[in-house]
């Protein structure tokens, strides 16, 4: 639910900030005192799809809001790659977060890690094959080719070593 530019009510209580946008959703968040912070990052997975390497400034917080197996799927990209392709691929796991939902790629991500297969290929939507029909201009619809037989060549073969 992406609650950028619309307009929203906020209540304010003496524990709890209550946010609600157009569906009616509720998002709460607990009261901070002055000059405390109280952020989800799982709000601007969108943004930071986008932005990789803004993935790694808020890393540890990230992390921590997503929960398994996303800790051990940055490990993993962190160990194969350099920091900033790590939340580069990172960043095409929390894309992927936005467009198949946060359950079902946290499973997938598990299953390949503990199958050792690349997280992002196991990520990768399988699209059905499709057979396009081959259309024939009218004008060649009555010609015949002759088809070749592989024995000829063979025969074709022995004729030049001779």
């Amino acid at each position: 639910m992406s609650l950028g530019r619309l307009d929203l009510v906020a209540r304010i209580g003496a524990t709890t900030v209550t946010i609600i946008g157009r569906e009616g959703t509720p998002i709460l968040h607990s009261r901070k005192r002055f000059g405390q912070r109280s952020i989800d990052y799982r709000h601007y997975l969108p943004e930071l799809a986008k932005k990789p390497q803004a993935v790694r400034q808020v890393l540890p917080e990230l992390l921590r809001d997503l929960g398994d197996p996303f800790p051990a799927v940055w490990a993993h990209f962190h160990a194969a790659h350099p920091d900033r392709e790590a939340a580069r691929l990172f960043a095409k796991v929390l894309g992927q977060i936005e467009t198949q939902g946060l359950a079902r790629v946290a499973a997938a991500a598990a299953g390949a890690l503990a199958a050792g297969v690349p997280v992002l290929l196991a990520l990768t939507p399988i699209a059905a094959p499709t057979r396009a029909a081959a259309t024939v201009p009218p004008a060649l619809r009555d010609l015949d080719v002759p088809s070749g037989c592989a024995a000829a060549y063979d025969g074709w073969l022995t004729e030049v070593r001779a």
